[in-house]
């Protein structure tokens, strides 16, 4: 008897257990959804780390449920529509989904619970500070929303027992048993003492419900098997509702509501669609490429005894016109490759870091061009010679990076300021037995830049840059052969220089990561030099103007 007692008591507790467990554990497994309006599934991240931390919920990787929709084309809102939520919350076996929106300021978020049939049972507004919550935020909206799972997974209270049972007709054997006799719990049998009343069954007149067969002669073998089954009222067909018309829904196969296995705590979630790819392309690019063509036309005049231009030397009577002049304009453009590259090793980080990059150009052009140098005594004949131009650069950058566009078809855009160092050389590969206006620079600069996309294909990109110091005769290579000082001494004793550049073109996405870029840019210097110089005329310096016009185009490619 003890035994049996404990035997019992243990069944009732494991019994317990098992309830207890898995009601616990259907209540728990929670699916959170895309999130209208939050650029870069932060806050989505954020959200599946604050509910996994509590170790309350069981929380689905976003991968499960937007495979899902995806499976059956529904994207964005119409994945948790209440007839697509009805459809695939059994098949993910989850009881909640967690939606909702970022406002358009990304200032508030307004999250919702879905149960299983696609019911809202709990809606919320937080604030947000940058797009995700604050600490204070998110442990109200973290407890809010266990309350709400707990709330919504509780089982509903049984109706009462008089509702529950059906009204149930009299029967012979039900109705008036004169003695209980031992009987089969199910179906007893019917007591021989009925035999006698013929006037009960009569009264209720059973037999003309079953047509198929006549009555049972009473208190035979078979009178029992109509006791057992009495007939019941007529039930009400109730005709198959048709489904509402909706989209083509595919039929997800036993495995459908699997996904990768996601570390615990990480806060984060796996690409809707595509992997990791797809979810780069939802971020800046890391590494952007450019190769193409440049096209420069250079024009350079030096004039002594004048400070301001060479428009001013220009001006003055014939008489007081006195030295040797510089005229250098192309009569060809300059034609050779130009390739740039932006490096954001941080672009895909959260903060304002992702910004910091790095800057690199390089362009070579080359040309036959004339020169001709000009004394009071005449000019000397016009010599073809061949040229080169060269330019190059490496520049630390900043950039604020901003979306304009969708969380399926961003469209990045960036402000930023850089500051590194910039050259620019023209040579010459011959000698000449009178000077040429050969110009070597090498100069800190500091600019700005600025991207902002209109569509996919199409970007209006624009800069500008300021040289400090952009003196003649100095070169990222140095003077090994002492004839960069020529550049100074030829015009007077020291030199001040001011340079500056601005830039405006066009750029898109044209396939992929690939696209084009084309621009002009407008490079402008003045020389002002003072003292002695070694050219005739140049006594108390003079100024000198350099000036290089380039079209910049070619492909770009972008990661």
């Amino acid at each position: 008897m003890a035994s049996g007692r404990w035997l019992s008591r243990w069944g009732v507790v494991l019994a317990l257990a098992l309830m207890l467990t898995s009601q616990a554990a259907r209540a728990e497994r929670v699916a959170v959804s895309a999130l209208e309006g939050d650029k870069n599934n932060k806050l989505r991240a954020q959200v599946t780390g604050l509910l996994r931390k509590t170790r309350k919920v069981k929380v689905l990787p976003p991968a499960a449920w937007a495979m899902a929709a995806a499976k059956q084309k529904l994207r964005g809102p119409a994945s948790v529509d209440p007839r697509a939520v009805a459809r695939l919350a059994p098949k993910l076996k989850v009881d909640a989904v967690l939606t909702g929106s970022a406002g358009r300021t990304y200032s508030t978020f307004n999250a919702r619970l879905l149960d299983e049939t696609g019911r809202e049972v709990w809606s919320g507004e937080f604030v947000l500070q940058r797009g995700l919550l604050p600490k204070y935020e998110a442990q109200k909206f973290t407890r809010a929303v266990l309350e709400a799972v707990k709330t919504s997974n509780q089982p509903a209270p049984e109706p009462p027992v008089a509702a529950q049972e059906a009204p149930k007709p009299p029967g012979p054997v039900v109705g008036a048993t004169p003695e209980p006799q031992p009987a089969p719990v199910v179906e007893p049998p019917a007591p021989q003492p009925h035999a006698a009343n013929q006037g009960e069954p009569e009264a209720m007149k059973p037999a003309p419900l079953m047509e198929s067969a006549p009555p049972p002669a009473k208190g035979t073998a078979s009178a029992p098997r109509a006791e057992a089954t009495p007939p019941a009222p007529k039930p009400v067909l109730v005709p198959e509702s048709k489904p509402e018309p909706v989209p083509a829904w595919e039929e997800l196969d036993e495995e459908s509501h699997t996904y990768l296995t996601e570390l615990e705590g990480s806060g984060g979630g796996f690409p809707e669609e595509g992997g990791s790819a797809s979810a780069a392309g939802r971020m800046p690019p890391r590494v952007k490429v450019q190769l193409g063509a440049a096209v420069t036309w250079r024009r350079y005049c030096a004039r002594p005894g004048v400070m301001a231009s060479c428009s001013e030397y220009d001006a003055l009577p014939p008489e007081q016109q006195t030295g040797d002049i510089s005229d250098f304009t192309s009569n060809a453009p300059y034609v050779g490759l130009a390739a740039e590259a932006e490096v954001f090793p941080l672009a895909h980080w959260p903060t304002l870091v992702r910004g910091v990059g790095l800057t690199l150009g390089y362009q070579r052009s080359f040309a036959r061009t004339t020169v001709q140098v000009s004394t009071p005594v005449g000019e000397t004949p016009e010599r073809e010679v061949y040229a080169t131009d060269t330019a190059y650069g490496a520049m630390l950058a900043w950039r604020y990076f901003f979306d304009l566009g969708t969380q399926e078809t961003p469209l990045w855009g960036h402000a930023g300021v850089r500051l590194g160092a910039r050259g620019r050389e023209f040579d010459v590969g011959e000698r000449m037995e009178t000077p040429l206006p050969v110009v070597h620079r090498f100069y800190p600069a500091v600019g700005v830049d600025v991207s902002v996309p209109l569509m996919r294909a199409v970007r209006i990109e624009g800069s500008g840059q300021f040289f400090f110091q952009p003196t003649p005769g100095q070169s990222l290579w140095g003077d090994p052969d002492g004839s960069l000082v020529a550049e100074v001494r030829d015009y007077g004793d020291s030199v001040s220089s001011l340079g500056w550049a601005a830039e405006l073109g066009v750029a898109g996405d044209l396939w992929g990561p690939f696209g084009y870029s084309v621009r002009f840019r407008l490079e402008s210097y003045k020389d002002r030099f003072t003292g002695q110089g070694s050219r005739r005329g140049w006594t108390d310096g003079g100024v000198a103007e350099e000036s290089y016009s380039s079209i910049l185009g070619g492909i770009t490619a972008a990661w």
